[in-house]
């Protein structure tokens, strides 16, 4: 396959290793507690891993297959915890990416370069209580001052949003104007005003820090406005937006080769009438199901990542890539459940997780009716 090149087959083996034997063990430990963790975001930092989408001289990796890369380290990581991956993928694509586009010197010296370190964390919130999909509907008001800017309102989902040492803002500077009214800016957690909310807590996902962020007068200097003059900065990140539904479709993926591994291990062990259950056909044929769901959601993420590294217009694939692994692997979930039977439902089996945890590419960053719809418009409905 055209994505499968020496360098890919080095940063998954690599990758894999550190997934096995750091994030692995401590997965279920993670899930109970529901808590962020510092210790091995900094590993992953310190490896190189949140550098991965952004070149040599910016302070990354320079690689030269970085939109492919990224889906496998978004892959890997789903494949021991979905909550971590959920949080790292965060960190090394949206919210460093609208930093490394269109920050000065200072923004990246004090905010983007520590990102990637894994010395801070960021996030980026958009959605609103009353506004999802819909952002043209954002109510988060960003007001001219001297000096810079005012916000005001209120953002809900937010991905890393309690532990943040800086936040990228979706804000409207002319609600008339609709999208196009639409600004970012970057929020430094420890100016006056801002505050968290509340954590949210969520049935999957547990060790992914959600949060609701209230923002009352928080004051944005000029330069933290990341916009290159080129219009809405917000439409001129929308293609950041974009390739994330390719890393959300490769969490699927990661989930979904955890729950059929899990499953294929299970039923080559467990004994019922004389023989591993694995022997009845109806058992086969559930795990035969699960190889050709997964491995049609991994091709197609993939595919959609080479598309992204050759700089090609990815709308309509990146959409389908997030519809086809999501509620692909969800099912591979669903059958893996089955194939555990009663076992499936205990806590000492990981299967459970896996099931919870594969709703969250189903929703996050935006529903399959939603990416239907931006299937539609690319064909012409």
């Amino acid at each position: 396959m055209i994505f499968d090149t020496e360098e890919t087959r080095e940063y998954r083996h690599h990758l894999a290793r550190w997934v096995d034997e750091r994030l692995k063990p401590k997965a279920e430990e993670l899930d109970h507690s529901g808590e962020f963790s510092f210790e091995l975001f900094r590993e992953i930092g310190e490896l190189g891993y949140l550098g991965t989408m952004y070149p040599e001289e910016a302070g990354g990796s320079g690689l030269q297959q970085p939109y492919t890369c990224f889906t496998i380290l978004c892959e890997e990581l789903a494949r021991a915890s979905v909550g971590f991956a959920a949080g790292v993928c965060m960190q090394g694509s949206t919210a460093t990416h609208t930093l490394y586009a269109w920050g000065d010197e200072e923004v990246k010296t004090n905010y983007f370069l520590p990102a990637l370190r894994g010395e801070k964390v960021g996030a980026f919130a958009i959605t609103e209580p009353n506004a999802g999909s819909d952002a043209a509907s954002l109510r988060t008001k960003a007001t001219k001052t001297d000096g810079g800017w005012l916000l005001n309102g209120t953002k809900v989902f937010t991905t890393n949003g309690t532990v943040a040492d800086f936040i990228t803002v979706v804000a409207t500077t002319d609600p008339t104007l609709k999208a196009k009214g639409l600004e970012l800016f970057l929020v430094d957690t420890k100016t006056k005003g801002f505050s968290v909310g509340r954590k949210l807590e969520k049935f999957a996902v547990h060790c992914s820090d959600t949060a609701e962020l209230v923002f009352e007068n928080v004051f944005v200097p000029e330069n933290r406005r990341l916009n290159n003059g080129a219009g809405s900065s917000f439409l001129n990140a929308y293609q950041a937006l974009t390739v994330d539904r390719i890393f959300t479709a490769a969490l699927a993926v990661g989930v979904g080769r955890a729950a059929y591994d899990a499953s294929l291990q299970y039923i080559q062990e467990r004994q019922q009438f004389g023989k591993p259950v694995g022997q009845f056909q109806a058992v086969q044929f559930r795990q035969v199901e699960m190889l050709a769901k997964l491995e049609s959601a991994s091709l197609y993420t993939y595919q959609a990542a080479l598309l992204a590294d050759q700089s090609k217009d990815i709308t309509r694939e990146a959409a389908l890539a997030k519809i086809i692994a999501a509620e692909n692997c969800n099912e591979v979930c669903h059958m893996a459940m089955q194939n555990y039977g009663g076992w499936g439902l205990m806590n000492e089996f990981p299967v459970q997780r896996f099931l919870r945890d594969s709703y969250f590419p189903m929703v996050g960053g935006g529903t399959g009716d939603i990416m239907r719809m931006i299937v539609a418009r690319q064909m012409g409905l």
